[in-house]
């Protein structure tokens, strides 16, 4: 007797959760791009732009890749909501389960499918996702009202500073136990409104509270006399807020998968931990898992419900579980960084959660449905 293989019905439930998968992704797309392109016309109303649609609509394509990045996991929730909905009303649960096959093959065909999609994501479009919004960043900054900049690398830490018609430049070896408020062996160069030299402060340490910048066992050259005039302890008032420049440098999203290694290792070297950047390498590692999580998650709404329900219900249960799982995240996150928990273990919890959850929905509805 010929075994019977169910590639046409997997490759039928697959067109079925791609057509579902893509429509949801339109959607997304949309209410991506609006929301961006209100967000640039609120930031440009009171500056003086020239091209305010083109730069309005240039800025709002370089974010939107990493919002949909950022809201893939809802983007597949929706997905299986919707997949399972549209088996459930057309009645091919059934018709599977009389074929002989498990009715689990309507699960674990778009489930597989997500896996691997999410690598794709991973590997593919966060390279073209976090250097969309480098440029992004790049353009933005030269509009913004903060003319400061933060960068750290092989070299150390670089800042810029725009002071009363002046620009320092500040460079750093490092930072003092992942905290900014302390420099080590810095040098501040100080260059008029042309980038021509004034002077030059070379600081042993450097302690920041507020503005006040104290400066130990400094050296100072001027344009004037190059000879070192050695100094045990000066002040220097400064603009840069410290915390705004740290929010702005921890930016991950402008980071990709293939690069936190490297960067993790630098900031490493530079006397700050990077718990930021960890945090997101395991987003990266577990995506994958939580767009698997977020199909079984769907389960949960569609195959124990009335199937007769209207699809605005299905919406609101689509967000209100978002809601949830956007909250239990930042929870969970929240705590790893109180070191109540590991760090890398509080991005694994909620999909742990998620999964151990839906599983459980499935065995125990088992007979019922299958």
């Amino acid at each position: 007797m010929k075994r019977y293989h169910p590639y046409k019905i997997i490759k039928y439930l697959l067109f079925e959760f791609v057509k579902c998968l893509s429509m949801i992704f339109l959607i997304f797309l949309s209410l991506s791009l609006l929301t961006n392109f209100v967000e640039e016309i609120v930031f440009f109303k009171e500056k003086d732009v020239s091209d305010l649609v083109f730069k309005t609509v240039y800025l709002t394509i370089l974010k939107t890749p990493n919002t949909l990045i950022e809201t893939s996991i809802f983007i597949f929730l929706f997905s299986g909501i919707f997949y399972f909905v549209q088996l459930l009303k057309n009645n091919e649960i059934n018709t599977i389960k009389l074929s002989g096959l498990s009715n689990f093959i309507t699960i674990f065909t778009p489930s597989i499918f997500s896996f691997f999609l999410g690598f794709l994501i991973i590997f593919f479009i966060s390279p073209i996702s976090a250097t969309s919004l480098q440029i992004y960043e790049k353009n933005k900054r030269a509009y913004s009202n903060n003319d400061n900049l933060i960068i750290i690398n092989d070299s150390g830490l670089w800042f810029m500073e725009n002071y009363k018609e002046k620009f320092r430049i500040i460079r750093a070896d490092k930072i003092g136990n992942n905290d900014f408020s302390k420099l080590y062996n810095s040098s501040i160069y100080e260059l008029d409104k042309n980038f021509n030299f004034l002077e030059r402060f070379d600081s042993r340490l450097i302690f920041i509270n507020g503005e006040n910048w104290f400066l130990e066992e400094v050296n100072k050259i001027d344009q004037k006399n190059i000879e070192n005039k050695k100094t045990k302890e000066m002040k220097l008032i400064s603009t840069i807020d410290m915390n705004e420049l740290k929010n702005l440098f921890t930016n991950v999203n402008t980071i990709s998968f293939l690069d936190i290694f490297n960067n993790i290792k630098i900031l490493k070297k530079r006397g700050y931990s990077g718990e930021e950047l960890k945090i997101k390498f395991h987003k990266y590692l577990s995506l994958p898992f939580y767009l698997l999580a977020m199909i079984t998650l769907s389960t949960l709404f569609t195959l124990n419900i009335n199937k007769n329900l209207n699809n605005f219900i299905y919406i609101f249960l689509g967000i209100i579980s978002g809601i949830i799982i956007y909250f239990l995240n930042d929870l969970s996150i929240a705590i790893g960084l109180s070191n109540k928990i590991p760090l890398e273990l509080s991005v694994w919890i909620p999909i742990f959660l998620i999964l151990v959850i839906s599983l459980f929905n499935l065995l125990k509805s088992n007979e019922k449905y299958y």
